[in-house]
């Protein structure tokens, strides 16, 4: 897999054109990124069927494509989960949208109370000896969850191969439990998030209002939750801004830095990126294969200081 993954998140409401999505998906692949990461849910379906456009002709032994199950699909208990009724239904939809016979990284999008994790496992087995999903995954699971899975599953003979945590420069929640936990289980992190939908790009500035055509002026539901804490706060974003001269030291964007800091943990495999931009989703992927020296990491964290995000809230 590539170490820059292309995350094609759409929401619901997402009044992003098909072309420009289409056009990104693209400039990933002349990027020489190779794994494409999606869901069911995102963009209500839309974001599997326009990859699956993008990427048809692609050979596809040149591609790891990972999509993700659980999030609610439909109305009603059988419209979401994890059970084997839903998992069943929904990895075909899965398959269909994304124009393949088989999806390389099945991920279960959240930890499910209500499904037995037996059964879960059961179910993943059943579809890798079919031949529709070759490798699990799981996405932003309970540590102790996460080990659970992995001996039910080296027992059945499904590798559970990645998790997928929020994981960046100021967010770092994963480093105390899981990113630990799964390196002793063999388990590579693919991380989301890793510019802080776009705060650490270093475009937004303190007491200055968004950018025009930003994440944050979005017309369909503003600024995502998830940023608030950081446009709220003026001393985040300054130290932000501050780590554009370590980056250009570095002969990097500030965005190239963030990504190569995320990619410069043992415990991480690929870090996912998501712009609708093809220039900058060309110039992201350029942090693959960025190692940092000891000397600036130090520096980045005396810039950060206690702005970084160490435990969940």
């Amino acid at each position: 897999m590539s170490e820059i993954v292309y995350g094609n998140l759409l929401y619901p409401q997402d009044d992003t054109t098909d072309e420009v999505v289409l056009s990104s998906i693209r400039a990933a692949l002349d990027a020489g990124v190779t794994t494409f990461d999606t869901a069911d849910v995102y963009g209500m379906f839309r974001s599997e069927s326009l990859l699956g456009r993008a990427l048809a002709g692609t050979p596809r032994e040149e591609l790891v494509l990972c999509t993700k199950v659980g999030m609610p699909t439909g109305f009603g208990p059988n419209g979401r989960g994890l059970s084997r009724k839903h998992v069943m239904e929904s990895v075909d939809g899965s398959l269909r949208r994304l124009r393949v016979d088989h999806i390389d990284v099945y991920t279960a999008h959240r930890y499910d109370p209500a499904t037995p994790l037996e059964e879960l496992m059961w179910t993943f087995s059943d579809l890798v000896r079919a031949g529709k999903i070759l490798y699990v995954g799981m996405s932003e699971w309970p540590v102790e969850r996460i080990a659970e899975a992995a001996r039910i599953g080296a027992r059945l003979g499904v590798p559970v191969i990645c998790h997928m945590p929020r994981y960046s420069m100021l967010w770092r929640a994963p480093e105390a439990e899981v990113i630990p936990a799964c390196r002793d289980l063999g388990i590579g992190q693919i991380c989301y998030f890793t510019l802080e939908q776009g705060v650490l790009t270093g475009k937004y500035a303190p007491g200055a209002p968004p950018p025009a055509g930003s994440r944050a002026t979005a017309p369909k539901g503003g600024r995502a939750p998830l940023m608030r804490r950081w446009l709220d706060d003026d001393k985040v974003l300054g130290r932000v801004e501050r780590l554009r001269p370590i980056a250009e030291e570095a002969g990097l964007t500030t965005a190239q830095l963030a990504l190569a800091w995320v990619l410069q943990n043992p415990g991480v495999s690929g870090a996912v990126i998501g712009s609708f931009n093809a220039e900058q989703v060309l110039a992201n992927a350029e942090s693959a294969g960025v190692r940092l020296e000891t000397d600036l990491l130090v520096r980045i964290d005396e810039v950060l200081g206690d702005s970084v995000v160490h435990d969940e809230e």
